[in-house]
C-alpha cells in the first residue's frame, strides 16, 4: 500500500493540467500528421495520374492533312488515332496508371494486338512493294543480340515480321487477336470489375488457388476495382508462391539482393512463404465473412512481389500507426520527466523524502513505476487521438469490427483494441529499457539538462540504427534494445526491417530479452547508487 501511495504522490507532484494539455497538444499534432502522411502514402492514383497514351495534337493534325503518306506515316497516324480513342476512354472513366487498374492492362493489351495486326496485314498486303522487299531482303535490318541497328522503329518492327508471310497460321493468329480485341473492348465498355474477373476465370487465366477467391468477388458483383474486396483479390493473387531456388540459381541471380549467404536466402524465403500463407488465409476468411482485414502490403513486404497499390485504407490502418508514436512519446517523457530524480536534489526536496520512514528502494521503485505509467498514459492518449481522428476521417465502424489474426492453425476474430493493447504492451518492453537508462542518468548525473539531451538523442536514433543494420555489417545491434525502441518498424514490416531479415533473424523476441536484461542491469545499478548515495545538506 505504501508503494501505491508513493506512486500516487509522484502523480500529484509531477502532474498538472498545464502539463497534460501540453502532452495532448503535442500528441494531437503529431498523430494527425501521422494519419495524413499514412493516408497520402496509401492513396490510390487520382485523375492526375491517368494512364495516358502518347498523343501530339499538332503532329496528328499535320499528318492527317498530308497527302501521299508513306507506310510509316500511315502507321503513325493509325497509332495516334488509337491513342486518341483510348485517351478519351481513360479521361472519361478515370483509368489509373497504377498496376491495380485492370482497365489500364486491357488498354495496353488491345493496343498491342491492334499494333501487331496492323503490321502483319501490312506485310501480307504489300509483300511485293519495293520498300517492304528492301527491308526483308537486307540482313542489316534483322535483329541482333546487340540491340537494334535499324533505320527507325517502324523499320525495326517490319523487319521482325518479314518471315510472317510464310507463316501458314498467320491468318488464324490475326483472327485470334481480333477476337481478343473484341472481348477486351466489350469488357471495357461494360466497365465492371467482376465481369473482367469472371472472364479471367473462364479463360483459365487465374491460378487454381485463386479461383475460390475470385468467385467470392464475382458473387458480390464488385464493380469498382477500388472496392476493398477487389483489392483483397489482388493482394491474394500477388502474394509469393514461387519455390525456393537451388544454390546454383541463387549464386547466379540472388547474391546481389542483399543476402549475406545462401543459407540466409533460404531462411528469409521460408519466412516470406510462411507469412504469405497466413496472409492468404486471412484474406480468404475476410472475403468469405465480409469483414475487412487490416493487413498492409507496401512494396518491400514481399520483396517487390506486392505493393501498396493493392492496399485499402481503414480506420484500423491509421490507428495501427500507434507503434510509430514511440519516438514522440519518448521525447515527451524526456522533456517532462528527465528530472524525475535529479530535480529532487536541485530543489532540495530530497531531504524531506529520505527523512520519512520509508526505505529508499521503495522511493526509487515508486518513481520508476510512475515513469512507466506516465509513458503509458502518453501512449494511450496517442491511441485515443488517432482513433478519434481516424474515425472522423474514415468512419468508426471499422474500429468496432473484429481484427482477423491467424492463430492455432486457423483464422480467428478478436477484439481489435484488446489485440492492439497486447501488441503495444510487448512493444513497450524496449521502451521501459529506454526508461531504465533515463532513470540511471537522472540518478547518477543529477543533471536534468544532460539527461534530457542524451535521452532525446537516444529516442530519435532507431531509424538510423535500422538503416545501419540493413546496409552495413552492424547486425550485432539487433541484440541490444536500441533498434527496438520503435517497434513500428517490425509490426509494419518496414523496408529496413525486411532488409535486416535477409542477413539475420531479427525478431521482437530478441528485442524483449535484450530489453529485460537492460532493465535489470540499469535499474539494479541505479538502485545500488541511490541507496548508498550521500545527500548533501
Amino acid at each position: 500500500m505504501k508503494i501505491f501511495n508513493l506512486v500516487k504522490s509522484e502523480f500529484v507532484k509531477n502532474y498538472s493540467l498545464k502539463k497534460l494539455l501540453f502532452i495532448i497538444l503535442v500528441i494531437t499534432i503529431f498523430g494527425v500528421g501521422l494519419v495524413e502522411f499514412t493516408n497520402r502514402f496509401y492513396q490510390k492514383d487520382t485523375g492526375d495520374n491517368y494512364a495516358y497514351f502518347h498523343f501530339d495534337e499538332y503532329e496528328y493534325k499535320e499528318l492527317s492533312a498530308k497527302e501521299n503518306k508513306t507506310f510509316e506515316e500511315e502507321y503513325k497516324l493509325y497509332e495516334m488515332n488509337i491513342a486518341k480513342e483510348m485517351n478519351e476512354y481513360i479521361v472519361k472513366n478515370k483509368v489509373s496508371s497504377s498496376d491495380y487498374d485492370w482497365r489500364n492492362r486491357l488498354l495496353m493489351e488491345i493496343n498491342f494486338y491492334l499494333d501487331n495486326n496492323y503490321l502483319d496485314k501490312l506485310i501480307l498486303d504489300n509483300i511485293d512493294n519495293s520498300f517492304i522487299k528492301n527491308i526483308c531482303s537486307n540482313d542489316s535490318y534483322k535483329p541482333t543480340e546487340f540491340g537494334d541497328g535499324y533505320a527507325s522503329s517502324f523499320v525495326a518492327q517490319i523487319a521482325t515480321r518479314c518471315d510472317h508471310y510464310n507463316d501458314k497460321d498467320l491468318d488464324k493468329k490475326i483472327a485470334e487477336r481480333e477476337k481478343m480485341i473484341e472481348d477486351d473492348s466489350k469488357l471495357l465498355k461494360e466497365n465492371k470489375y467482376y465481369l473482367y474477373l469472371q472472364y479471367l476465370v473462364d479463360q483459365g487465366m487465374t491460378y487454381p488457388d485463386e479461383v475460390e477467391v475470385a468467385k467470392l468477388v464475382i458473387d458480390k458483383k464488385v464493380e469498382d476495382v477500388n472496392d476493398w474486396r477487389a483489392l483483397s483479390f489482388l493482394q491474394y493473387s500477388n502474394l509469393p508462391i514461387s519455390d525456393i531456388s537451388d544454390e546454383k540459381t541463387y549464386n547466379e541471380s540472388y547474391a546481389t539482393y542483399g543476402y549475406s549467404s545462401y543459407e540466409d536466402y533460404v531462411r528469409y524465403q521460408k519466412i516470406l512463404k510462411k507469412d504469405a500463407e497466413k496472409d492468404k488465409k486471412i484474406i480468404l476468411y475476410s472475403l468469405k465473412n465480409d469483414i475487412k482485414h487490416d493487413l498492409v502490403f507496401d512494396k518491400t513486404t514481399y520483396s517487390g512481389m506486392i505493393n501498396n497499390s493493392f492496399d485499402y485504407i481503414t480506420s484500423k490502418t491509421m490507428v495501427n500507426q500507434s507503434f510509430h508514436l514511440t519516438i514522440i512519446v519518448l521525447i515527451l517523457v524526456c522533456i517532462t520527466s528527465s528530472g524525475i530524480v535529479s530535480n529532487e536534489h536541485s530543489k532540495g526536496t530530497i531531504k524531506n523524502i529520505i527523512t520519512t520512514p520509508v526505505k529508499r528502494y521503495k522511493i526509487l521503485l515508486s518513481k520508476f513505476i510512475y515513469l512507466i505509467l506516465h509513458t503509458y498514459i502518453i501512449w494511450l492518449i496517442g491511441v485515443v487521438v488517432l482513433s478519434i481522428y481516424a474515425g472522423i476521417k474514415f468512419g468508426f465502424t471499422d474500429l468496432i469490427t473484429p481484427k482477423l489474426i491467424y492463430s492455432g492453425g486457423k483464422v480467428v476474430e478478436v477484439n481489435y483494441y484488446l489485440y492492439l493493447l497486447k501488441d503495444l504492451f510487448f512493444a513497450s518492453i524496449p521502451v521501459i529499457a529506454f526508461l531504465s537508462i533515463l532513470f540511471f542518468l537522472s540518478t547518477v548525473t543529477l543533471n536534468t539538462a544532460l539527461t534530457t539531451s542524451v535521452m532525446t538523442i537516444l529516442a530519435i536514433i532507431p531509424s538510423i540504427l535500422y538503416f545501419m543494420c540493413s546496409h552495413f555489417n552492424l547486425n550485432f545491434l539487433i541484440y541490444t534494445p536500441l533498434p527496438y525502441f520503435d517497434c513500428g518498424f517490425i509490426f509494419n514490416k518496414h523496408e529496413f526491417y525486411t532488409d535486416i531479415l535477409k542477413k539475420v533473424n531479427m525478431n521482437l523476441g530478441i528485442g524483449i530479452v535484450a530489453s529485460l536484461i537492460t532493465i535489470i542491469v540499469f535499474y539494479g545499478i541505479t538502485n545500488v547508487i541511490y541507496i548508498k548515495k550521500d545527500i548533501k545538506s
